[in-house]
């Protein structure tokens, strides 16, 4: 499967030379893949928002190179604007952001940039409202008449809007309860299939990785402790609980069964993999 982005030998520190120097990543290399939905989690301080900022040009790495479709994102640095378009970050709290009178010309601004017509920025629009969770009734209103959750949803579509060739999205849904968090997520699998585009998503939340993700790079201390699919990184659960991290809550009641002798075969980090795997044990394929 081919790889839309890649870091290779990253390092970055703040504050060097100074006493508040802090290694943020250190020699990081990690690749990311086309069309994919890839989970990317560690505990705080572990270097994830670093290697975000990375991502789209936002930091330059002290070290090392980042790779979009194969081209150094630095190789031009007065284009670096141009990687913004390509790679869209959607930052912690992004309602924070919205200006614009309507929800419309909110999400429209980006393409408006771009030189698009009339006609295609309010096709983008349509499109990315609908991908985000936006209800058409909600376009011609003031974004700032608009609830908290709501508010997020019109400032990730105003980044679909610009169909990047990757969408990062930091910690989309903090803070929201668990109504909020799928009308902030829900949609992302069908923007993977319909556009092809690549999504990273931070987040804390382990259920949201094992629902939502495809693959998952682990952080730990400025490095990456483990890359794979979802499968394989929560089928390890007790190795990121060994190093601070949380797994799903449907991982600890599957440990917390093999560690009464009840041994599950099968998806162990979804409920409906775990409620598989204890019909099929009550069913007599106990080990």
């Amino acid at each position: 499967m081919n790889e839309i982005l890649k870091i290779e030998n990253v390092s970055f520190v703040y504050g060097k030379g100074t006493p508040f120097e802090k290694v943020a990543l250190d020699n990081v290399s990690v690749s990311f893949k086309k069309g994919r939905i890839t989970g990317l989690i560690g505990h705080t301080g572990s270097g994830k928002s670093t290697l975000v900022n990375l991502l789209n040009g936002l930091y330059k790495p002290e070290e090392g190179r980042v790779y979009l479709d194969g081209e150094d994102i630095w190789e031009k640095p007065k284009e670096i604007a141009k990687i913004r378009y390509r790679v869209g970050l959607v930052m912690q709290y992004p309602e924070y952001q919205l200006f614009d009178e309507t929800v419309r010309a909110d999400i429209g601004f980006a393409p408006r940039n771009l030189g698009l017509s009339p006609e295609e920025v309010e096709e983008r629009v349509i499109e990315a409202a609908r991908f985000a969770g936006v209800s058409p009734d909600l376009l011609d209103k003031s974004p700032f008449e608009l609830s908290g959750g709501q508010k997020r949803r019109v400032a990730i579509a105003g980044i679909i809007a610009m169909r990047p060739d990757v969408l990062v999205l930091d910690e989309p849904a903090a803070g929201l309860d668990p109504r909020g968090r799928r009308e902030i997520l829900g949609g992302l699998r069908e923007y993977v299939n319909t556009l092809g585009t690549s999504v990273i998503l931070v987040s804390h939340s382990m259920e949201d990785m094992a629902h939502y993700c495809d693959d998952v790079v682990v952080m730990n201390n400025a490095k990456v402790y483990k890359t794979g699919t979802v499968e394989e990184i929560f089928s390890e659960a007790e190795s990121l609980t060994a190093v601070g991290l949380d797994v799903p809550v449907v991982s600890r009641v599957a440990i917390a069964l093999k560690n009464r002798g009840i041994n599950l075969e099968g998806t162990l980090y979804t409920t409906e993999g775990l409620r598989d795997a204890i019909l099929s044990y009550l069913k007599g394929g106990k080990k």
